[in-house]
């Protein structure tokens, strides 16, 4: 079926997407990076504080969020326990892992 006529919410909606389509894309600087890593070592052990803290926060709420959405789905609290917990377990085991691949690598090569 083709639709040759708009209502005038939907002519508003392609009116603004198609301004936002023929705006030039935004980028960074091409300096960016250095910038970033020289404010970053400038004042590096508050900045990783607030960074510990935005990230547990932001952990905590997602596995929050998730558990909830998932309850509402019906899986009972075993199930969503375990896809919880079992990739923050991987994630916690993943630098022991890489320590002793290390480890075991240096060994292997003398």
């Amino acid at each position: 079926m083709l639709v040759t006529e708009m209502e005038p919410s939907e002519a508003g909606i392609d009116s603004l997407l198609r301004r936002s389509m023929a705006a030039p894309l935004p980028s960074l600087p091409s300096d960016f990076h250095q910038r970033l890593m020289r404010e970053v070592r400038r004042g590096s052990q508050p900045l990783d504080r607030y960074r510990r803290i935005l990230f547990t926060g932001y952990g905590l709420t997602s596995a929050l969020v998730s558990a909830v959405i998932m309850r509402g789905q019906g899986l009972d609290w075993g199930a969503i326990a375990v896809m919880i917990l079992g990739p923050v377990a991987l994630a916690a085991a993943a630098p022991w892992a890489r320590r002793a691949t290390r480890t075991t690598m240096r060994h292997s090569a003398k």
